[in-house]
């Protein structure tokens, strides 16, 4: 009796992670965006490919994950890549900053996790997946960072898959909006 009901128990415990994979972080404010849009002004920059282009963050779904993306604003298209493959989308979020919240890097290594770091989401096992970039290949290029696994993953294009422990974060810097007293708004 009590082994069906474990069973039964473990069974809706899978279930559930199998729903709830892939999951978005709201935090930040991510813009739905593709090619046939105009590029924001207030798109976070994120490093700069071997061939002299600005790369710009971005996250994309992938299978039942959400990973980091390199959006080149001159294509309109998206790069990215897991732990195990490397793979181009039309349409993606680009990140985009605004008066309250700002965005740098930050050195880090080996999986730490750092404070404020962005999210952009989760992988297939419900793991947060974040941001991190590093020099390689020519160029700053964007990554996938798994804390478990301790190193950003990175390729480009037909560059092999670089798995980097020395690397920067994303992070965000929150402002509080300045204060003005209501009377003080009408004119």
């Amino acid at each position: 009796m009590y082994s069906k009901l474990i069973t039964c128990a473990l069974i809706f415990a899978q279930l559930l992670g199998t729903i709830y994979c892939g999951v978005y972080d709201n935090t930040d404010r991510w813009l739905l965006s593709d090619k046939s849009k105009n590029f924001p002004d207030n798109a976070v920059l994120g490093g700069i490919d071997s061939y002299g282009y600005d790369n710009y963050v971005a996250r994309v779904p992938y299978a039942s994950s959400i990973v980091p993306a390199r959006v080149r604003s001159e294509t309109g298209y998206a790069t990215f890549n897991t732990q195990a493959v490397a793979n181009q989308a039309t349409s993606y979020e680009l990140l985009v900053a605004n008066e309250t919240v700002s965005y740098h890097w930050v050195r880090s290594y080996d999986g730490f996790r750092e404070r404020n770091a962005v999210s952009v989401g989760t992988s297939d096992l419900n793991e947060r997946v974040y941001v991190c970039r590093a020099r390689t290949d020519g160029g700053i290029f964007i990554g996938t960072l798994y804390l478990a696994q301790k190193v950003c993953f990175i390729r480009y294009e037909n560059f092999p898959m670089r798995q980097i422990s020395k690397y920067e974060v994303l992070v965000r810097q929150v402002t509080p909006a300045v204060w003005m007293p209501f009377d003080n708004q009408i004119n």
